[in-house]
């Protein structure tokens, strides 16, 4: 590690402990004192990826196989990521909250000789010390249901389906967003309102930014966006039943060669430029002791590109996202669970973009694998153009331990991608993505220490062109200890 990353790294560690450690007694996450309260927790990931992009031989630009091994086929990388954050609550009324984290990376593959000197991955990687959250918490005003807070935050909306990401380049690092958010809650009737909004930044260059100067791309384009959001609980007995109106407003951030740099590495994702509008809803009922039923659907229409001087296309897109789920309510509290998901495609043939835009739900929703391979057709974690369906298969299997397993059986609604450059990834012949195995292992062994093991599969199917039909996997590793 160069005298650089070794600075910033015991920077991050000075300051999160200093954050963290209120008092000398072993602390858990938010402790108090008085109107303070504070905590800290450290994340440690071990991770391989085998065969991004789908091929483990290298290609020519017209997508041919070289006959040489493709030495970025495979990554192992261990992630290192600290946080601590305090709040400062006077009264029920009013609160100041912040966040400050680190996140480094170790790459033991991809090799250093892999790349061309400037262009590879960064060995040790050390990234910006930064505040994910930094809030003023304005709550029942003049005793109110009116609540309002402002600053930067997470949001998660639902289950997260449109709207949890809003730094989708870092890995799940951060998923803030810089945002305001007003919120009503009319106990009357058993109904909360939310109104957002949000302006984002592609790059970390905004106050309040690194402490140690390191400026890193987060998104893509700038985005402002406002968003409705209603929920009910009394329309129907045990459920939930929620409306909402988006608005996301993209301005591209044009680099060389569309070149975005986190985690080390420099890789191209086209920005996007225009207005996307979506109306939807949302149901999470218990139809039973035993079923139920999570169902969401949205609409979206606006204008688009994703190419320079291109000009923009009109959307008309629909997505869809349920799950059924019964549970066997035993002493292992087994439950099965069948999903569907369908988002359109756009249609080669057609002057419309169909394209169905996740929005803010770029994140690894049903499969960490897949983030890896959506850039073939698509960008980093935006899943689009699909169809899947899903059974999976859940219990507790010891009290601190719970088993997942899972299989996707996956297609493309078209035979489209999204910019030229993808053009050779697909087989223009064929909409089958293929066959997806995963499996978690989740464990908390106390307040303090938790983990948790995951591994997925990927059979490619003929959806993908034929020099990008590998197989590939994907395993991690994780321990969290909070403080």
């Amino acid at each position: 590690m160069n005298s650089n990353h070794s600075r910033a790294a015991a920077a991050a560690v000075i300051v999160l402990g200093a954050l963290g450690t209120v008092s000398s007694a072993p602390a858990t996450a938010d402790q108090t004192w008085g109107a303070f309260s504070a905590g800290a927790d450290m994340r440690l990931r071990e991770v391989y990826v085998g065969h991004i992009g789908l091929n483990e031989q290298l290609l020519t630009p017209t997508g041919n196989v070289t006959g040489q091994q493709n030495p970025t086929a495979n990554r192992v990388f261990q992630r290192y990521r600290f946080r601590g954050w305090g709040q400062y609550a006077p009264s029920e009324h009013f609160a100041l909250a912040a966040r400050l984290m680190w996140e480094g990376r170790h790459y033991t593959l991809p090799p250093e000789s892999a790349f061309a000197p400037g262009y590879g991955f960064e060995k040790w990687y050390s990234g910006g010390i930064l505040f994910d959250s930094l809030t003023l918490d304005f709550k029942k005003i003049f005793d109110s249901g009116l609540s309002l807070k402002a600053g930067r935050q997470d949001l998660v909306l639902g289950n997260g389906w449109l709207v949890l990401d809003g730094t989708p380049i870092d890995g799940s690092r951060t998923i803030y967003m810089d945002a305001a958010r007003a919120t009503y809650a009319a106990d009357a009737i058993k109904t909360t309102f939310d109104l957002i909004y949000i302006n984002n930044y592609p790059n970390t260059d905004r106050f309040p930014t690194p402490l140690n100067g390191t400026i890193e791309d987060q998104t893509e384009q700038y985005e402002e966006g406002g968003i409705l959001y209603a929920r009910n609980k009394s329309l129907i007995k045990d459920t939930d039943l929620d409306g909402y109106f988006i608005y996301k407003g993209n301005d591209p951030n044009y680099t060389l060669n569309n070149m975005r740099v986190n985690n080390g590495y420099p890789f191209p994702s086209p920005s996007d430029d225009g207005q996307v509008y979506a109306v939807g809803a949302r149901i999470d009922s218990k139809l039973t002791p035993n079923w139920n039923l999570r169902a969401e659907a949205a609409g979206e229409w606006g204008a688009n590109r994703v190419t320079i001087g291109a000009p923009r296309q009109n959307i008309s897109a629909f997505g869809f996202n349920g799950r059924l789920t019964y549970a066997f309510n035993d002493s292992l509290a087994n439950r099965v669970h069948a999903d569907l998901e369908y988002l359109t495609g756009d249609d080669p043939d057609s002057k419309t973009n169909e394209s169905f835009d996740p929005l803010w739900g770029r994140w690894p929703q049903w499969s960490e694998l897949m983030i890896y391979q959506w850039p073939l057709d698509s960008r980093v974690g935006q899943a689009t153009n699909l169809l899947r369906l899903n059974v999976g298969w859940l219990a507790k299997v010891h009290p601190t331990t719970e088993v997942l397993l899972d299989y996707h059986a996956l297609w493309a609604d078209q035979e489209s991608v999204r910019t030229a450059n993808q053009f050779y990834n697909i087989s223009h012949d064929g909409n089958f993505r293929g066959h997806l195995f995963t499996g978690w292992v989740k464990t908390k062994f106390n307040k303090y220490l938790s983990g948790h093991l995951v591994a997925e599969y990927l059979a490619p199917g003929d959806f993908y062109a034929r020099n990008r039909r590998d197989e590939s996997y994907f395993l991690r590793a994780e321990v969290v200890v909070a403080f």
